[in-house]
């Protein structure tokens, strides 16, 4: 284990990872978080990779790790911003977000919501904020609400067009194991609402962080 590696919690730091910094260099560091995968290990060795080659990165954490949800669902968004302030107070200059699958949606939504990000990677992303999941196995499938949160609320989101996950049925038919033919073409189109009468069903705001009409979206005092 690297010695020089800074891991921060979620009690004292308000949120969870680990930081592989370069010895001397402080101009610029990237956030890095994987996809549905969950956990640490591939984040970690995409943060590593990153640190190898003479940039500085920090593993975050998302979900399913002792300080963080047990599911991907309503994983706060404070995660990103909490760490971009703790890295502030570590010297960096400027911060990037590097995001694959899952971690790039929530990368574009901080990206959208916290001014302090001057660099975004998304790889493998969506263009929608999507429902959340949770269970595992056989069990695993819409939570019902969003991936993500902010201060408490959950953030707008497109729900997934099936209730119910048949990962079996998708394994023989396209020999791999994803939940795409779930997620596609959806109508992800803001619904039109009113005080008096509220939608049930939930869309997302694309792209995150804007109002309907396109204006940025003031998310902190």
């Amino acid at each position: 284990m690297d010695v020089r590696m800074k891991k921060a919690n979620v009690r004292a730091d308000g949120f969870e990872g680990v930081l592989y910094p370069e010895s001397g260099r402080k101009d610029k560091v990237l956030i890095v978080m994987s996809g549905s995968n969950c956990g640490m290990k591939l984040t970690c060795q995409a943060a590593r990779f990153y640190h190898e080659n003479g940039f500085p990165a920090l593993a975050l954490a998302l979900f399913k790790t002792r300080q963080t949800p047990k599911a991907l669902s309503r994983v706060p968004a404070e995660y990103v911003e909490n760490a971009v302030f703790w890295l502030k107070k570590q010297g960096y200059a400027r911060i990037g977000v590097d995001g694959m699958s899952k971690g790039s949606e929530m990368a574009l939504v901080a990206a959208s919501m916290f001014p302090e990000l001057s660099c975004v990677i998304a790889r493998v992303p969506s263009h929608f904020v999507s429902e959340g999941l949770s269970g595992s196995g056989k069990r695993k499938g819409p939570s019902g609400a969003s991936c993500w949160s902010y201060r408490g609320k959950e953030l707008p989101f497109a729900p997934y067009r099936s209730r119910s996950f048949n990962l079996l049925k998708v394994l023989l038919k396209e020999k791999e194991l994803h939940i795409l033919s779930f997620n596609r073409d959806k109508d992800v189109t803001p619904k039109p609402s009113s005080r008096s009468k509220r939608s049930k069903r939930r869309s997302c705001f694309c792209p995150p962080g804007t109002t309907r009409c396109g204006r940025p979206l003031k998310v902190r005092p």
